[in-house]
């Protein structure tokens, strides 16, 4: 029976662009990837409200 390490160094390692790129993958299929509102979106209100009021 191989120990981690002897099954670690039979397999070639994968790399290191694809490992990064899988766990990108990962990240944006998965829940996490929801998007999470915030308060800082874009709210139309009027503008110069306060000259209406002046004249």
């Amino acid at each position: 029976m191989k120990t981690q390490h002897e099954q670690a160094a039979a397999q070639p390692a994968e790399r290191p662009d694809l490992v990064a790129w899988r766990r990108r993958h990962a990240l944006r299929s998965s829940s996490a990837a929801t998007a999470v509102p915030s308060g800082r979106t874009y709210r139309r209100s009027p503008k110069h409200r306060d000259r209406r009021y002046v004249s």
